[in-house]
């Protein structure tokens, strides 16, 4: 490879002699921006001997003094400008993590009773839109049910569950779902729940419902949490079971809605579509709880209205029967569902609901054979798809047998997030279903 030549410049050679004999001066000394203002774009700086001897004139580069130093009492007059406007504080602490913000609690009192207040936290969710990001998930293990962690983004780690060991001592719970934050619990002896915000590491127990199973067949739906701190700072939980009373030969939903503005519940009854049971999980979004049944129909709960509808499933696109669901709920502010004819299936659709209408679109088609190539020990046979994340882009969170897998379906790119070595095929039905989204949150509880 030929070597670069030299510069035969001469403006350049004058122009390095003129740096090198001032080179003492640039430390303390830099150019006024001023001085080159009348110099066209992309025109080199002439050197001084040059313009010299060409012109007669010698063009001379303006200096001035600069003084960088800042003392200590300028520094503290600088905090105390900042931290005596309340509202220029709470600006700028509305930029800080949900994590970072819980140590800022301890700065002094003041800060720790700004950082407290409930609208302080729905306002941070409001104008950070970034705190709503998903960090991590929780899901159960299907083969001993141990709950487990994984974090999206490897040098962070999940918070732990410990603190909840005094309100579970003895008791049977785990987690039913997750919103925006917070965790929902159930102990399954006694039909209690109690809400947990695992970044604050608070809880609380709700009060019992009071409510009635007698009424004929009866199916538990589950139990749902409804919040949106950029909205409200107020969550509820909902709990909806089917019903069909044998003497009116007719099936409703038995509806509980528990308000944490009031702190108490509320009990109501919807009639229920054709086929309205399911036996898939369903999902917040949007303000309303979505599922779908086995007759195709798409149902959805509103809690502000606390009305319930139901609108037949498109025939274009074509949609699977419910069994056939591999992922349904909320990614990037969309509804999406993932269907595949079978568990071993290399590439699925993936479908999308916006908020702005009810209807489903094709978003993607994803392959999966990329990673059956980086895989070769048999991963193609079973896989769950455990969660959509839509951060800087759109990532899928696949389970395989023994590793849980960040797979970018654009770029074609994995990383392995956590090793489950023991782990067999997970059986049909098992993925979403038992995973729960930990996001950092300030909510109080």
């Amino acid at each position: 490879m030929a070597k670069p030549s030299k510069s035969k410049n001469p403006l350049e050679d004058n122009d390095a002699k003129h740096k090198a004999s001032n080179s003492s001066e640039q430390n303390d000394e830099v150019l006024d921006p001023d001085a080159d203002s009348d110099l066209q774009a992309g025109e080199k700086s002439p050197s001084t001997d040059n313009d010299e001897g060409r012109t007669g004139k010698k063009v001379t580069r303006k200096r001035r003094k600069v003084d960088t130093s800042c003392t200590s009492s300028d520094h503290s007059r600088a905090v105390e400008v900042v931290v005596s406007n309340e509202d220029l504080l709470t600006e700028i602490l509305f930029l800080v993590p949900a994590k970072q913000l819980l140590k800022f609690k301890s700065v002094s009192k003041h800060w720790h009773s700004l950082i407290s207040q409930p609208q302080f936290s729905s306002n941070h969710a409001c104008r950070n839109p970034n705190t709503l990001l998903i960090s991590g998930l929780y899901f159960y293990r299907w083969i001993n049910k141990e709950l487990k962690s994984v974090s999206l983004h490897g040098h962070q780690s999940l918070p732990t569950l410990a603190f909840l060991d005094p309100i579970r001592k003895g008791m049977k719970s785990k987690i039913v779902d997750s919103c925006n934050g917070l965790l929902l619990f159930s102990n399954s002896d006694k039909l209690d729940y109690f809400v947990c915000n695992p970044t604050t590491q608070k809880y609380i127990a709700l009060p019992q419902h009071g409510g009635s199973t007698s009424s004929g067949f009866w199916e538990q739906f589950g139990a749902y949490l409804a919040f949106d701190p950029s909205k409200s700072p107020y969550y509820k939980v909902v709990l909806i079971s089917y019903h069909f009373s044998f003497e009116e030969r007719s099936s409703f939903y038995l509806i509980y809605i528990y308000s944490s503005k009031t702190a108490s519940w509320k009990e109501m009854r919807a009639i229920a579509p054709l086929g309205g049971g399911s036996y898939q999980r369903r999902v917040f979004w949007n303000g309303a709880i979505h599922w779908m049944n086995s007759t195709y129909i798409h149902i959805r709960f509103d809690i502000a209205a606390e009305n319930l509808t139901g609108t037949p499933m498109p025939k274009v696109p074509n949609i699977l029967k419910e069994d056939k669901i591999q992922y349904f709920g909320e990614c990037g502010g969309s509804l999406l569902l993932i269907q595949s004819r079978e568990d071993s299936a290399m590439g699925f659709r993936i479908l999308e609901m916006k908020k702005d209408c009810y209807r489903w679109s094709v978003k993607c088609k994803v392959n999966l054979r990329p990673i059956c190539n980086a895989f070769p020990e048999g991963y193609h046979l079973v896989y769950r798809v455990l969660s959509c994340v839509n951060e800087i882009d759109f990532t899928l969170v696949l389970m395989f047998p023994g590793k849980v897998i960040a797979y970018n379906p654009n770029c074609k790119t994995m990383k392995v997030l956590l090793d489950l070595q023991g782990d067999p095929h997970p059986p049909p039905g098992y993925s979403y279903r038992n995973t729960y989204q930990f996001i950092e949150s300030l909510f109080p509880l």
